[in-house]
Formats: structure tokens, C-alpha cells, sequence
């Protein structure tokens, strides 16, 4: 996560993940604090306790919205209006607050705020931009790496996150819970499957590696694979 923080144009945000958050501000230092939800009110308690907001401020914050794994929709077929429609195909859209929506390649990448998490930030009187942690993830994915088949991982807390690009072109986003390193080859080795991305032209990098038996197992059945401290 802290790669992507070079891709924000503001010192202060708050990153939103499935099971906690994570607040990090850049100046004077680097300084990140990591949460598991208790409660619907830790949020902006701890944000204005890290932060040390008063009633006066009104700071500009990235919020790094990664609750969920984004919808794909080519951007020629897309309409704003009717983003909380194609929520509501794979989420439940009586919990949802607010959509966004950014364009990533030739798809409009669709996200969205659960109304707690927007009640919590509503609370801390920031001046809020909200930022797509997936679209982040793409644009460090094209930094990093050239290839033009390539999977991207990363693991937080018991989940394992997924970027597949083939042929140059984002085909999916996607977000699977584990348990063992074993759990984590099983989703790797599956995508590289369903989008027929062969050994001798895929790419695979791991970011923040936390288990080392994973990577015995990774070099064992993917050739091309790197690590990214």
C-alpha cells in the first residue's frame, strides 16, 4: 500500500480496506497507524486523534476508497447515472452511500462508500477526495513493470488482492480471501488459467510478501517473478 502513496497529490489520507483502515501522512515525516473496524465510530476517533483535528481545520484528505473490488464498464457504454444500478448487481445497494467513478484504460472503473464508512467521514470536516485504490494499483502496476501479461499481488489481513493484464489491457480486478500460502498459489495459478497467460510471457509480482513458504511455492510454479519490498 505505502507504494501507492507517491501517486497522491495530498500529505494527509485515509485508506479504506474491508476489515480496517489505515491513516497515513506524509510530512514531516512518513507516519501510517493501521485499524481493525470495533465499531462505527472508530474511524473518526482515531482520524482525529492521528491527525490531531480540531473543530477549525478543514484539512484536504485523500480518502483510498478499497473497501470493495471495483465494477468494469467500458467507458462507451457507461453512464454515471447509472452507477448505483450496476452496484446493486453484485453489492447490496441499501448499504451504499455514494459511487464514484474513474476511467482506467478504456473502462470506467466503478467504486463506491458504504454509509457508514461516509457517516465517519462526514464527522471529521476534512475536505475529502476520493481516490480508487484499484486505479492506484493499475498506475503502479504500469510503473513497475513493462510486460504486457502480468499478474499483481498483494495481501492484507487475510486478503489477497488481484490485478490481471493481458495484451496490454486491464481484464480484472478482484479480491479473494486466504487463509495459508497454499490458498494464495491456488488464486494465482487460477487466473493465470482462466485468461490463458502462459510461462514464457506472463509476469507475476507480489507486493509485501508476509509469508516466505509463499514464495517457495511461487518461484516453484511461475518462472517470471518478482518481489517488491
Amino acid at each position: 500500500m505505502m507504494k501507492f502513496v507517491d501517486f497522491l497529490p495530498y500529505d494527509k489520507s485515509i485508506w479504506l480496506f474491508p476489515n480496517g483502515f489505515c491513516l497515513v501522512e506524509r510530512t514531516p515525516s512518513l507516519r501510517q497507524q493501521s485499524f481493525l473496524y470495533a465499531d462505527g465510530d472508530i474511524l473518526s476517533v482515531k482520524a482525529i486523534e492521528f491527525f490531531k483535528l480540531t473543530p477549525s481545520d478543514n484539512p484536504e484528505v485523500a480518502v483510498v476508497v478499497a473497501n470493495e473490488p471495483p465494477m468494469l464498464m467500458p467507458t462507451e457504454l457507461f453512464d454515471a447515472k447509472d452507477a448505483m444500478k450496476l452496484i446493486s448487481l453484485q453489492y447490496d445497494a441499501a448499504k451504499v452511500e455514494q459511487t464514484f467513478d474513474t476511467e482506467v484504460d478504456v473502462y470506467q472503473m466503478i467504486y463506491f462508500l458504504y454509509k457508514d464508512e461516509k457517516s465517519a467521514l462526514d464527522r471529521l470536516g476534512i475536505r475529502a477526495h476520493y481516490l480508487s485504490y484499484w486505479s492506484l494499483a493499475y498506475h503502479f502496476v504500469l510503473q513497475e513493470c513493462a510486460s504486457a501479461n502480468l499478474i499483481w499481488a498483494d495481501e492484507h489481513n487475510g486478503y489477497l488482492d488481484l490485478l490481471v493484464q493481458k495484451n496490454n489491457k486491464p481484464m480484472l480486478f478482484n479480491r479473494f480471501k486466504y487463509v495459508q500460502a497454499e490458498d494464495e498459489l491456488y488464486f494465482l495459478m487460477n487466473v493465470k488459467q482462466q485468461f490463458q497467460l502462459d510461462d514464457k510471457t506472463v509476469v507475476c509480482f507480489h507486493s509485501y510478501l508476509t509469508r516466505p513458504s509463499l514464495k517457495s511455492l511461487l518461484t516453484k510454479y511461475i518462472d517470471k517473478y518478482t518481489i517488491i519490498d
